[in-house]
């Protein structure tokens, strides 16, 4: 897929609307991705985001090199893994993963490494380990096995992955990030509670 890698756009049609930017240091294209947004590729690229109490999945089958990563955080306390919150996290999930597969992937051969999960406020708030603790129960339930994680703590971390050679790359931020990243995700932990209280939304065929 070099063609199109050199061109900055997906050769997947779903991700035709994200824009590859130029990494002089790595000498590769970038693509980067927010919360709520995964990203699915085939091509020697790093993807990158920043989290804090967010978590972000890293999905590949190596012996295909497809792979891809998502970011997401649960909009409320509820740690049932079927519960209407935790549905946000099973969405994320599975539109990853079935991407993944569409573009031949093999669940049986993923290789998966999960990061974030921190603890932006301090004290009580359990906003990153809430995440944690979904993601293990989901990867549990689903049958697939963790070969790396960096999880928890309390600073943000930029990450970039390759879906090619499976590398991941974790950089903690300094402590001046905090409230920044704090802001964008609970923004986001906002709007995905506004749309759980809709009944009509509907998030699987």
């Amino acid at each position: 897929m070099v063609v199109n890698a050199e061109l900055g756009v997906s050769p997947f049609k779903e991700f035709k609307h994200i824009r590859r930017f130029w990494m002089p240091r790595h000498q590769k294209y970038g693509v980067k991705i927010v919360a709520g947004d995964y990203y699915v590729s085939d091509c020697d690229e790093m993807i990158t985001t920043v989290l804090g109490s967010c978590v972000t999945v890293c999905i590949r089958d190596p012996a295909v090199a497809v792979g891809g990563i998502n970011h997401f955080i649960l909009p409320d306390s509820d740690c049932d893994i079927l519960s209407a919150s935790n549905r946000y996290g099973v969405f994320a999930m599975e539109q990853l993963i079935n991407t993944i597969v569409k573009y031949g992937g093999n669940r049986n051969n993923f290789e998966i490494k999960l990061v974030g999960g921190g603890n932006m406020l301090g004290g009580t708030n359990h906003i990153g380990q809430r995440n944690i603790d979904f993601i293990r129960s989901f990867l549990k339930l689903e049958g697939f096995n963790v070969i790396a994680e960096d999880l928890g703590g309390d600073k943000p971390r930029k990450i970039m992955y390759n879906v090619v050679n499976g590398k991941l790359l974790v950089n903690k931020l300094k402590c001046q990030h905090h409230d920044k990243y704090l802001a964008l995700e609970l923004e986001t932990q906002r709007k995905n509670r506004q749309l759980q209280s809709h009944d009509d939304i509907e998030l699987f065929d």
